[in-house]
């Protein structure tokens, strides 16, 4: 399933590193800006590159084909198409195939997908802006799966649904911007490593809530939100609200210094109140949870550097919570042809590690994106070390090599899925050792608007998983087509 991310990340992010998607939400696919004559053989306007493609689409901002003299092609007509003087509605999708081979998924148990699969994903948006004030935007989506054996939950399947459908208002408030968003949407902060859309799976996934932000040019930007997780289902226009799910948060941000290179200072503050949350050494309570996280990245000449620190209290049902997560990102690219960026990533997030001192120090994922190169694993309880190597033979092609030794951070803590659930509880073993990854992939943009990527996996069940029982190795092959207009 992490095809898709891998397709992102390699399409989105100019540096490198395009195996997991988390840099920064402003990289950008390039288009071609449109430089066709204008009426009367008269020479247009000078015109800059063109806002592009970002991971979220309401991000985009297609207000530069105002001018006429730019609107030179069926797709330019289409993302800004006229509406009265001051107004103009902007249509676009996106439309992907995926092919697969899935050996030994969860390491051989429970059901299997014996003869591969196909998976299809549809999507719809329309962006209407009513003057510089008021825009409303709705996003319908579709996901399918053909022949996937091995389970089919409401992220690999997920007919014809309200994805996303917001307003949003905007003024201007000294030098800042200030937008109140309502009602449906995708939600990404940061590098994405605790809320992430899910572009990994096949079904993408958004939140019912209220959002402020404030947009400053220089000093401190950010915002508010408040909503709920939706309780998703597989057949079409049954999406739902989910009140058990509650999220608050408050955000801040800016640059320290000057430049492009600079680095960038995030933070964020996350209220949660999840009903019925499952860990492996308590089940079925109530976690409410306090997560205050920091954020510092930027690049020093060749090297680059993503680092995050989270810290989470609270309680769940009568257990204190205390529970940690890190990640650091870093690397280096060399000025040599093919561009190759060596680096390195570690990812490590608590277990419980007592089960009888009346405290919870299991890590609480939220919306985590895939950090192993597949879809599998949770951070929770899991510490990955994972080397990384990227290149880029062309402009158009970006390739890479990955290996990821996993380990439980915690012996009395289980294994978890990114989805939360427990795949391997923390009594079925003793060791920490879980096993060795090695992956390949390679991305080729075809067009500013197709994409084909393919990526191999295999992982070597370490000590805890042969402890536990069934312990396959796991292997991983699939095929990627992706177009977005």
């Amino acid at each position: 399933m992490l095809l898709t991310t891998v397709a992102a990340a390699a399409l989105l992010a100019p540096v490198a590193d395009a195996p997991i998607a988390t840099q920064a939400q402003d990289r950008v696919v390039p288009i071609p800006a449109q430089n066709a004559p204008s009426p009367g053989n008269v020479p247009p306007p000078a015109v800059t590159k063109a806002p592009a493609f970002k991971l979220i689409n309401h991000d985009e901002d297609w207000s530069y084909l105002a001018d006429p003299a730019r609107r030179t092609t069926p797709w330019s007509k289409l993302k800004y198409i006229p509406v009265g003087e001051t107004s103009y509605l902007s249509l676009g999708g996106e439309f992907r195939l995926r092919l697969e081979d899935r050996g030994n998924e969860r390491f051989g148990r429970g059901l299997q997908d014996e003869d591969g699969n196909a998976q299809t994903r549809t999507r719809l948006w329309g962006d209407l802006h009513l003057g510089s004030r008021l825009r409303a935007f709705v996003d319908v989506q579709d996901a399918r799966s053909i022949d996937l054996d091995s389970g089919e939950p409401p992220i690999e399947v997920s007919r014809w649904d309200l994805h996303q459908a917001f307003l949003e208002t905007n003024a201007e408030i000294s030098d800042a911007k200030v937008r109140l968003r309502v009602g449906r949407q995708e939600l990404g902060l940061g590098a994405y490593r605790i809320f992430d859309m899910r572009e990994g799976a096949n079904s993408r996934t958004s939140f019912d809530m209220a959002r402020v932000l404030v947009d400053r040019k220089s000093g401190w930007s950010g915002g508010a939100f408040y909503g709920y997780a939706l309780r998703e289902a597989k057949t079409s226009w049954d999406d739902a609200t989910n009140f058990d799910y509650r999220l608050a948060g408050v955000t801040a941000s800016r640059t320290l210094g000057q430049g492009p290179t600079a680095p960038r200072l995030e933070l964020l503050y996350v209220n949660s109140d999840k009903r019925g949350a499952v860990y492996d050494s308590v089940t079925g309570g109530r976690d409410r949870r306090g997560s205050y996280s920091a954020r510092l990245a930027g690049r020093y000449g060749q090297w680059d550097y993503d680092l995050e620190g989270v810290y989470q209290d609270g309680a769940y049902r009568d257990l204190d919570v205390s529970a940690w997560y890190v990640s650091a990102m870093g690397g280096y690219t060399f000025k040599a042809p093919w561009s190759p960026r060596l680096g390195l990533r570690l990812e490590a997030a608590s277990g419980d590690k007592d089960r009888t001192d009346g405290k919870l120090n299991s890590y609480a994922q939220m919306f985590p994106q895939p950090i192993s190169l597949r879809t599998d694993f949770g951070i929770t309880n899991l510490v990955a070390v994972q080397p990384q190597l990227t290149f880029k033979p062309s402009p158009k092609l970006t390739a890479g090599l990955q290996v990821a030794g996993l380990w439980r951070q915690s012996d009395e803590d289980g294994l978890y899925g990114l989805g939360g659930q427990v795949l391997r509880g923390g009594l079925e073993g003793t060791a920490h050792y879980v096993g060795w990854r090695q992956a390949a992939f390679a991305s080729y943009a075809v067009s500013p608007f197709v994409t084909v990527t393919g990526i191999l996996n295999h992982t070597t069940s370490g000590t805890f998983l042969k402890q536990t029982g069934m312990a396959d190795d796991q292997t991983y092959a699939g095929l990627i087509v992706g177009l977005r207009f």
